[in-house]
């Protein structure tokens, strides 16, 4: 009985758009909105934290300027008063050096400028005869003198040393060699005519870096020169105590970017092979000064934030005017010593206005999810409102249907399947009868509503499905989306399922009293039926008004299989319309009794595993052509083939071969192929993952092909094999009725069940288990 056109709204193009708009308002606006305020807040946090970020640099810069300023001021400072004092020598040394009265006035002078300018360390006088008088400050607070007279007589080296509370030591060093005339003090003084700047050397006394200023004297003849040095020790104190930000540095450099003064002094002089020189910028290991040191080669004056290592940090570099040397201040501070605060604030803010968006998504979350709700609980109205009105339909044509308990009844079960099926919208409904003994389960009826077909008599051992048996007896109902996972339902899917591509199941058992004798199945029951498990039990409770009827001895059900009056197992075929077609209208050749064999695995990357033994470079392919060539000559079979994931071979091509002896031969075949899979599977530590077909029947063969042509071999008994492989148990044999009929003294066969063939129709199938 064929189901009634039903109108699903679902199904509806127009009703899935409005749908689909209808969704995409309830959520879409309220996101949308939640978007545009994250973007609206997201855009205000990131212009305030630009805004306050260059506000904060713009005082940064003009801190640091201030501080670059101090700076200009301290050096200023710090070498005006000895050009200064450099010139006041001048003045006061009117006496040449090689009179005493000469030598006593420099060196009251020297002492003085050493009193009040603490950043002189020496103070000396040289003329042209390389006479020399200097005057330098001690450690201890004292201070040392010396006297080189060349003429009139011998050179003569005298050296005074008073202590800070005056007492002198005098000693003479004739080995002393040194000539001020060599110096590039006392040269730059000659050359300039006037005041004269050495660049920054290393004093070979105290080890430290500095400079000299020096001046020539006003003596006419002999000419001379009084230097002055400088110690860079004391300017590179006062950087040390300028704070630059948190992490930043002020340093003073020369024109070609070596050290003059920097807040670590030991990091001014590098040992260059024993020999200490001022260091460059570039070597002190810091990549914003190595970039500060490229620019300043470039641009010579930087005003600039430069981003190094990931991190952006303040430039400024500017000549300091008032040294007249060249001498530049370099200032580096990272930015965030400045801006640190505002990415702080902004960074709460931040956080502040994320949570204003977090509510604000979570109230429109909470909008759309309320919208949806309601849409979804208006479709499930309506969905349920449709099922109770299909089911209602159903129960009438049940109401309908004569004999529905009697058990007698073989229209009935039909009707009952095909009503399961039409309201609750499954793929597949079987009505299921517990044999006597609870050792099989046998299908009442099987409707399958995609190919609108009916099938029975299938028979299930528990022996082969116990978990599934164990619930069923046990009255327990069973929903599986996936059978294939559900332990009690794994067995039932390999055997049952699978071969019609079933997923899902339901089973509802069939109740009398507090004993179980059958179930109620339903398979891939779309997910949006809701009251397909309610139904299915009120069709159980009918089911169960009349299964205690139907049973009957094993005795009597053996009879009634093994009866000639079973309808014809190929009602429909049209093997009878090939074996009467004239000769002349046929080309291919005509075999009325072959045996047809099909080989197929479940799964074609099993053809691709390692064979027997584990060798990585023998497929399982090759090992079975292999097995299939032995077993086709053991059994002297005449056609055998492997294509893709099957094995197709083939008897009874001959009138003395075809019929019973083909089928004995393809049957010894068969279970010889299977105890070599289940051999194979089992060396390659793997389930078995095969099935096999059988069927005695009407085939066509001819030779085709161009050069070297090949017999191909089709037909109904090609096609019938080919659906019992696919429809049998893994690991097992599953042959038609003809070859049953043929073979049932000579080989072991037990019953499956009725068997639904396209074309042919309801065909009765046995499992093969051995020869007797």
């Amino acid at each position: 009985m064929a189901d009634e056109a039903l109108l699903d709204l679902a199904s509806d193009p127009a009703g899935r758009r409005r749908r689909a708009r209808r969704r995409a308002m309830r959520v879409g606006v309220p996101i949308a909105g939640v978007v545009l305020i994250a973007a609206a807040i997201l855009g205000i946090a990131l212009y305030a934290h630009e805004a306050n970020r260059r506000g904060a640099l713009a005082l940064s810069t003009d801190l640091l300027r201030t501080l670059e300023s101090r700076v200009a001021e301290e050096v200023h400072a710090f070498l005006g008063p000895v050009d200064r004092a450099a010139r006041i020598g001048r003045d006061l040394a009117a006496a040449p050096i090689a009179t005493a009265e000469g030598r006593g006035i420099f060196e009251r002078y020297a002492a003085a400028m050493l009193r009040v300018l603490p950043q002189l360390a020496l103070a000396g006088l040289g003329d042209a005869e390389g006479n020399y008088v200097f005057l330098r400050r001690l450690p201890n607070g004292g201070t040392e003198a010396k006297t080189i007279i060349n003429a009139p007589g011998a050179r003569r080296v005298t050296l005074v040393r008073r202590d800070a509370a005056g007492a002198a030591t005098t000693s003479e060093d004739p080995a002393d060699s040194f000539d001020p005339r060599t110096r590039p003090w006392y040269q730059g003084a000659l050359q300039q005519g006037g005041v004269a700047w050495t660049d920054v050397y290393v004093f070979f006394t105290s080890r430290t870096p500095g400079l000299s200023v020096s001046v020539p004297t006003d003596w006419g003849e002999p000419v001379g020169a009084i230097g002055l040095d400088i110690d860079l020790v004391a300017l590179s104190r006062f950087l040390a105590g300028l704070q630059v930000g948190r992490h930043g540095q002020a340093m003073i450099l020369d024109r070609e970017g070596r050290l003059i003064a920097h807040p670590d002094p030991a990091r001014v002089l590098r040992d260059d092979g024993g020999r200490l020189r001022p260091a460059r910028l570039d070597e002190l290991g810091e990549p914003v000064l190595v970039r500060a040191f490229d620019l300043l080669r470039l641009e010579g004056s930087l005003r600039r934030v430069e981003e190094v290592g990931g991190e952006r940090h303040i430039l400024i570099a500017n000549e300091l005017p008032e040294a007249g040397r060249g001498w530049r201040v370099l200032i580096t501070a990272p930015e965030a010593d400045f801006t640190g605060f505002v990415t702080a604030n902004n960074r709460q803010v931040l956080a502040m206005s994320l949570l204003v968006v977090g509510l604000t998504a979570l109230l429109g979350l909470l909008l759309a999810r309320q919208g949806l709700r309601a849409d979804r609980a208006a479709r499930q109205v309506l969905q349920r409102s449709r099922e109770v009105e299909t089911q209602s339909r159903a129960f009438a044509r049940l109401a309908a249907t004569a004999g529905l308990f009697d058990p007698e009844s073989d229209t009935a079960p039909r009707a009952l399947s095909e009503a399961l099926a039409g309201a609750t919208g499954a793929r597949r409904a079987s009505i299921w009868r517990l044999l006597p003994g609870g050792q099989a389960l046998r299908c009442e009826d099987c409707y399958d509503r995609e190919a609108n077909g009916h099938v029975a008599g299938i028979e299930l051992r528990r022996a082969e499905m116990p978990a599934l048996f164990r619930r069923i007896m046990g009255a327990e109902p069973i929903v599986a989306t996936d059978a294939a996972r559900e332990p009690s339902t794994a067995e039932l899917h390999r055997g049952w399922m699978h071969a019609f591509g079933s997923v899902s199941l339901i089973s509802q058992p069939v109740m009398v009293g507090e004993t179980a004798v059958g179930a109620v199945w339903l398979e891939d029951v779309p997910a949006e039926v809701a009251g397909a498990m309610d139904f299915a039990a009120a069709v159980a409770n009918m089911v169960a008004l009349r299964l205690p009827g139907r049973a009957q001895p094993a005795s009597a059900r053996r009879e009634q299989e093994n009866s000639p009056s079973i309808e014809a197992a190929r009602a429909g075929s049209d093997q009878a319309t090939l074996l009467h077609i004239p000769a002349g209208d046929v080309a291919a050749e005509v075999l009325p009794g072959v045996a047809v064999l099909v080989l197929h695995f479940t799964d074609p990357v099993i053809l691709a595993r390692a064979g027997r033994g584990g060798a990585s470079d023998t497929p399982l392919a090759e090992v079975i052509a292999a097995m299939l060539q032995d077993v086709a000559a053991a059994h002297g079979l005449p056609y055998a083939k492997l294509m893709g994931e099957e094995v197709v071979a083939a008897a009874g091509f001959t009138r003395e071969e075809a019929g019973p002896p083909a089928a004995r031969r393809i049957a010894a075949a068969a279970l010889d192929i299977r105890d070599r899979c289940h051999a194979l599977f089992e060396d390659a530590r793997m389930p078995p993952g095969f099935r096999i077909g059988l069927d005695l029947g009407v085939a066509i063969g001819s030779s085709v092909g161009r050069g070297p042509r090949f017999f191909n071999l089709w037909g109904d008994a090609v096609r019938a094999a080919d659906h019992l492989a696919a429809s049998a148990p893994i690991g097992a044999i599953q042959v038609s009725q003809p070859l049953y009929e043929a073979l049932q003294r000579s080989f072991l066969f037990r019953p499956r069940g009725s068997f639904y063939l396209p074309r042919v129709g309801e065909m009765r199938s046995f499992i093969l288990a051995g020869q007797a």
